[in-house]
C-alpha cells in the first residue's frame, strides 16, 4: 500500500478524470440560475451542527464556517501559509512568542470592528467552556498554548492562558514549547475570533440561526434553512473582496445521494456527491470528477462494553475486514485501504517523509488469524455465537461500508452476528459521546499536519476518547513523545506509540476517502485540503 501514498498531497484539487473516447455531457446549467447575479450551489449530504465555533465539531460545519470568518492566517492556491486578519507576524528566537498584527479596518458584518480583543476572548471562552469538545486542541495535543494544560486539566485561572490582547491591532501568544504546526492551526475553526459585545448579546443562541451569528470573511450568512438549506452572499467589505468572483454560495442539504444527483440533472445545483452504485453511470461524463482527501474511516470499539471486555474480538474484527474489496469493489470512488492510524500523504518528518511511508503496516487482513482471534472470544464468552451492534450513519461511504462489514464479517466469523444501529450523523456522534455503542463505523480528519492529530484521539483523557481506551504504554509513549528532547527521538516515539495502538486494537483502521462527484464544468477554483476545512471556496468562479 505504501506505493498509494504519492497520490496524496497536503491540498488536492477537483481532479477530471479523462478517458478513453469520447465523453457523455449531463446537462446543468444551475450556476447562471439567478439572473445576473453569479452564484454557485452545492448539494451536501450534511447540515451545520452549529457556527458557534466552541461548538462545532464536524467538517460541514467547519466548511461553512470557514467560507464566513477569516481566523489569524490561512492557506492560498498553493497551500501555502498566508497571513488573513492578521497582516503580519514575527515569531520570537526561541520559537516561544508569537506577535500578530491585525489589519487596521477589517469589521464584523455587524459594522463593529474586528479586534485582537475578539481572539482573546475566543480563546478563553473556549476552553473554559465544558462542552467545548475542542478546547483540548489548545493543550500540549494541539497548539501547545502556555498554561492550557493546567487551564483545563486542573482548573488554573483562564486568565493565564498564553494569549494577550497588547492593544486592538496587537496580538501576543505564548507557546509552552515549541510547535512546528503551529501557524497551521491558526487557520482552523477553533481559533477564529469572536465578537464579545454580539456573543454576550446572544446568550446561549450564538450560532445556532443566522440571526445570532456576525462574520468577518469573504461570505456572509443570508439563510440558514435548517436541515433545507444555507445562502451565503459576498462580502462587500472584505478585505480582498477582488478576489471573490461570485455573488452567492448555496449549500442544500441533500442526506440522500439520489436526491442531489437529480438536481444535478435537473440544473438546479453545480456539485452533487455520487454514491458508488452510480459512478459507472457517470464516469465517461465530462462533469465527473474525483476527490481525494485524508478522512479516515475506521471502527471504534467500545472497550467498556461487557463483548469487548478483552482483545480478541476486535482483533477478530481487524483482521477480517477485506479492506481491498471493500474499497475496489464497493466503494469504488478512489477511496484506498489504510492499515494503520495516520492516514496516507500527510504528517511529514524531520527528513521531509510521511509518517505512513516510515511506519509499518498493522492489522493487514488476514482471514485465518481473524477465525484464530474469533475462537478464542467464543471461548472467553462461553457461548457458540457473540452479539454486537454497530452503529453507523444513513449517508455514503458510512452506509455502504457498514452493510459490507455486516455480511462479510458474518460470513468470515461464523457464530458473529451484527444488529446493525443506522442514525443521522448527528445522532450517531451523540450516541458516542454518551458512550452508548458497542462499535462505531466513524471517521476523523486532520486538524493539523502531524501523527499526533490523530493519535491523540486516544489518550485517557481526550474528549474524543468515546472508547474509553485505557492503554498504559499507549499514554506514556505519547507523554515521552511530547516532551522528547529533538524532533528525530519525538519522530519515533510517535511511530512506537502508533504500535502499542494498533496491537491493542481500541481502533479499526479500514479506509481513506476519496469521493467521485458531478461538477458543472463552469465552475472551477474549488480547493480541498487533506488538512483542516475539507472544503475551500475562495477561488470559486464561473466561467463562461
Amino acid at each position: 500500500m505504501k506505493k498509494m501514498a504519492s497520490i496524496f498531497m497536503a491540498t488536492i484539487l477537483l481532479l477530471s478524470v479523462t478517458g478513453c473516447g469520447s465523453k457523455d455531457t449531463v446537462e446543468t446549467d444551475a450556476s447562471t440560475s439567478k439572473g445576473d447575479l453569479k452564484t454557485v450551489t452545492l448539494a451536501k449530504e450534511n447540515d451545520i451542527i452549529s457556527l458557534n465555533t466552541m461548538y462545532a465539531t464536524d467538517g460541514m460545519s467547519f466548511e461553512v464556517i470557514n467560507t464566513m470568518i477569516d481566523g489569524l492566517m490561512t492557506t492560498d492556491k498553493d497551500d501555502k501559509i498566508v497571513p488573513a486578519v492578521a497582516e503580519n507576524y514575527t515569531e520570537s528566537e526561541d520559537g516561544l512568542t508569537y506577535t500578530f498584527n491585525i489589519r487596521p479596518g477589517i469589521t464584523w458584518s455587524n459594522g463593529a470592528p474586528v479586534t485582537a480583543h475578539d481572539f482573546e476572548f475566543a480563546w478563553k471562552s473556549t476552553i473554559s467552556n465544558p462542552a467545548a469538545e475542542y478546547s483540548y486542541i489548545y493543550t500540549q495535543d494541539g497548539a501547545c498554548i502556555l498554561n492550557a494544560d493546567q487551564i483545563l486539566y486542573e482548573g488554573a485561572d483562564v486568565e493565564t492562558l498564553g494569549v494577550k490582547a497588547i492593544d486592538d491591532l496587537t496580538l501576543e501568544v505564548k507557546l509552552s514549547k515549541k510547535t512546528p504546526y503551529f501557524l497551521s492551526l491558526m487557520g482552523f475553526p477553533v481559533f477564529y475570533p469572536i465578537n464579545e459585545e454580539f456573543f454576550v448579546s446572544q446568550g446561549d443562541g450564538y450560532g445556532f440561526t443566522a440571526d445570532s451569528f456576525i462574520s468577518n470573511g469573504p461570505f456572509l450568512l443570508k439563510t440558514w434553512e435548517k436541515d433545507t438549506k444555507i445562502e451565503l452572499v459576498k462580502n462587500p467589505t472584505y478585505y480582498d473582496a477582488d478576489a471573490i468572483k461570485i455573488d452567492e454560495l448555496e449549500f442544500r442539504i441533500t442526506p440522500e445521494v439520489s436526491t442531489g444527483v437529480t438536481a444535478f440533472e435537473a440544473g438546479t445545483v453545480d456539485y452533487a456527491k455520487l454514491s458508488n452504485t452510480l459512478i459507472d453511470k457517470y464516469k465517461n461524463t465530462d462533469e465527473y470528477v474525483e476527490i481525494l482527501d485524508a478522512y479516515l474511516w475506521y471502527l471504534q470499539v467500545n472497550d467498556q462494553a461487557e463483548v469487548f471486555k478483552g482483545d480478541n474480538l476486535q482483533l477478530a474484527l481487524a483482521y477480517a475486514i477485506d479492506k481491498e474489496d471493500l474499497t475496489q469493489n464497493v466503494l469504488k470512488d478512489g477511496s484506498v485501504p489504510v492499515n494503520g492510524f495516520v492516514p496516507y500523504g500527510m504528517a511529514p518528518s524531520p527528513e521531509g517523509e510521511m509518517f505512513r511511508d516510515t511506519t509499518e503496516e498493522y492489522l493487514v487482513p488476514d482471514k485465518a488469524l481473524a477465525q484464530e482471534y474469533f475462537a478464542k472470544a467464543l471461548e472467553e464468552a462461553g457461548t457458540d455465537t457473540i452479539n454486537i451492534t454497530l452503529l453507523y450513519e444513513n449517508a455514503d461511504p458510512a452506509k455502504s461500508a457498514a452493510e459490507y462489514l455486516q455480511g462479510t464479517l458474518q460470513a468470515a466469523l461464523p457464530g458473529l452476528i451484527i444488529d446493525m444501529n443506522v442514525q443521522p450523523k448527528e445522532n450517531r456522534i451523540e450516541l458516542q459521546k454518551q458512550f452508548d455503542f458497542e462499535v462505531s463505523l466513524t471517521r476523523w480528519g486532520p486538524d493539523y499536519d502531524d501523527p499526533t492529530t490523530y493519535l491523540n484521539l486516544l489518550l485517557e483523557n481526550n474528549i474524543y476518547n468515546y472508547g474509553k481506551y485505557e492503554g498504559p504504554e499507549f499514554n506514556e509513549t505519547m507523554e515521552m513523545a511530547a516532551n522528547a528532547a529533538t524532533p528525530e527521538e519525538r519522530w519515533e516515539l510517535l511511530k512506537e506509540a502508533e504500535a502499542f495502538l494498533m496491537e491493542d486494537a481500541p481502533v479499526i483502521p479500514i479506509f481513506q476517502t476519496g469521493a467521485a462527484a458531478l461538477l458543472n464544468p463552469k465552475v472551477t477554483g474549488i480547493r480541498t485540503q487533506a488538512v483542516g476545512v475539507p472544503f475551500i471556496y475562495t477561488g470559486v468562479e464561473i466561467i463562461d
